[in-house]
């Protein structure tokens, strides 16, 4: 523990700060992905904070020359502003952003600036919500702020004592989430991305109180008795696209599909690992797609020949990519020529709903969903790649709502991006049923809208760890069915659970029911399922994809 008074920190202390913040944050990314409200097996605060707050330490590596404080929070905004995932890590993103801002132009940080920066980013992170709601991560960095403010308004002029103070602040904040959410209560969580704000800002403090060793347990899991350590070991997160995304910075970006015969995904994963940095593949059967990271494409294509026939191939130099962020332009990839127009991108999980939305006329795909939400350049580049002058993005994905609107509001190289926000996929296939490439954005927004607006959406999937939602009981194991984001029953069988959530729903003689088969699930028990829904709703067609997203055995749009 520091004992000498510490008036100034230099843009040397906050990039080690910021790297104590991310080392943290990765400590207590999958405590922070468990506590979901809903327990089901797609957390992903922790993991959107952790790589949107990687992004930002990424580009404040490349910018190594810059070596004053507001410098190094400039870079990190910027970085973290492109880098952002999900909402939890759009709204960090702004409280990045006006972190910086509040240190703009600074050469050090001392008490009063501290007290700005803590204060803008407050202000910058409620500002990134259209509804601002307490007991969220905005309150606990709003808990964070006032702690300084007072101490401040006190005399306190120890810089580091003051980010303790704002630590503490933060933990008190975070403590209080549950009595101000009362669907926190009655789940037993505190807010997760609350969570995350504490880490960081613990985090950092530990380094600047000079604590560089391994990260320890800073005991956020068990603040007010409420988080349970063991629900950590439950959650299923996808490490493959952690791990992906942790490998950016180097070498080349190769995707590729494969089309053969019974195409094993662990024998080619287990090949690639030799060849790659990091290796991601969906599929199986008779075509997968494979994203890699690797000094070498032509390694990794010609393996994949080796397997059957390539097609869609795309290679990106990340190198060259990173240079251009260091400049602060990033070229990215797009047509020669922008012709006027409107096209639509989707974000989809599962290689059967994005051919869905490329048979319907999407211009691209960005992979993601529910724990793989894109980032708002990912985004951005998929709309460059459109080639029209006006792009729809379909976010398909509450979580992805906020980042899509970043993106848009970040704009494109002469190209508009417009959003309609979608919340689920089957939403977002309804929309695409509205779109016509004749006529105006503006009409295309409208009927795209009153299209998705007229679904509902069930998903059916399987509770993680025991709580309580919506006064129900949940226990680990059960299957849910969750109608437009409400929890409407439980069963012991997805089957069940979908037979029975229906009965919640608006099904009558004109509907049309959509099931999504998830990836695994078995198509015998889906096409027994088809029937009996037919039998059981006389007159209503009911129709069945092969979806192939994860962790939802059934999605499931009535319209």
């Amino acid at each position: 523990m520091n004992t000498t008074v510490v008036t100034t920190l230099h843009g040397s202390d906050l990039r080690q700060a910021m790297l104590g913040a991310e080392a943290y944050m990765e400590l207590y990314r999958d405590a922070a992905n468990a506590l979901n409200v809903f327990p089901v097996p797609d957390g992903d605060t922790g993991t959107n904070m952790l790589l949107t707050l990687r992004a930002g330490i990424d580009q404040m590596n490349k910018e190594a020359d810059k070596d004053t404080a507001g410098e190094v929070a400039e870079s990190i905004a910027t970085g973290a502003f492109w880098g952002a995932r999900g909402n939890s890590g759009v709204i960090l993103s702004q409280l990045l952003r006006g972190f910086a801002d509040g240190v703009a132009g600074s050469e050090t940080i001392e008490t009063t600036e501290a007290v700005a920066a803590f204060r803008s980013a407050t202000d910058s992170a409620y500002r990134a919500v259209s509804q601002p709601r307490e007991g969220t991560m905005l309150s606990v960095i709003r808990g964070a702020s006032d702690a300084t403010i007072a101490a401040n308004d006190a005399g306190e002029r120890d810089v580091i004592t003051l980010w303790q103070i704002a630590y503490d602040g933060a933990i008190e904040a975070l403590a209080h989430t549950p009595e101000q959410l009362p669907v926190l209560k009655e789940a037993g969580v505190v807010d997760s991305g609350g969570l995350g704000v504490v880490a960081i800002i613990g985090g950092a403090l530990q380094h600047l109180q000079g604590e560089t060793g391994p990260p320890v347990n800073l005991g956020l899991r068990s603040v007010g008795g409420i988080i349970d350590p063991a629900q950590t070991a439950s959650v299923s997160i996808d490490s493959d696209f952690l791990e992906a995304h942790d490998a950016e910075e180097f070498g080349y970006c190769t995707q590729f599909v494969i089309h053969g015969r019974d195409l094993s995904v662990d024998v080619l994963r287990s090949g690639l690992d030799a060849i790659a940095e990091s290796t991601v593949i969906i599929g199986g059967g008779s075509a997968v797609r494979v994203h890699v990271h690797t000094e070498d494409p032509g390694a990794a294509l010609t393996f994949g020949v080796g397997y059957g026939d390539l097609d869609e191939v795309k290679i990106d130099n990340m190198s060259l990519q990173n240079r251009d962020w260091a400049s602060g332009h990033r070229e990215r990839a797009r047509p020669e020529e922008i012709r006027p127009g409107v096209s639509v991108i989707a974000v989809a999980s599962g290689p059967g709903l994005a051919a869905l939305f490329q048979d319907a006329g999407c211009a691209a795909i960005v992979p993601g969903g529910q724990t793989l939400n894109p980032s708002a350049s990912e985004i951005i580049d998929a709309a460059l790649s459109a080639g029209t002058t006006d792009v729809i993005v379909l976010p398909n994905n509450s979580n992805v709502i906020l980042t899509a609107a970043q993106a848009a509001d970040a704009g494109a190289d002469g190209v508009a991006l417009h959003v309609v926000n979608t919340r689920s996929m089957p939403q977002g296939t309804a929309a695409m049923l509205g779109f016509n490439p004749e006529v105006s954005v503006d009409e295309n927004l409208a009927s795209m809208g009153a299209a998705s607006n007229g679904v509902e959406t069930l998903e059916i999937t399987q509770a993680v760890r025991d709580s309580t939602v919506d006064g129900q009981d949940v226990a680990e194991g059960q299957f849910m069915a969750i109608l437009d984001d409400q929890l409407v029953c439980l069963a012991e069988a997805a089957e069940t659970a979908l037979r029975e959530g229906l009965t919640y729903s608006a099904v009558d003689e004109d509907s049309i029911i959509t099931l999504y088969l998830g990836d695994g699930t078995d198509s015998e028990r889906a096409a027994a399922l088809q029937e009996d829904l037919e039998s059981a709703h006389p007159g209503v067609e009911v129709d069945v994809y092969e979806g192939g997203q994860p962790h939802y055995p059934y999605l499931v749009s009535v319209e």
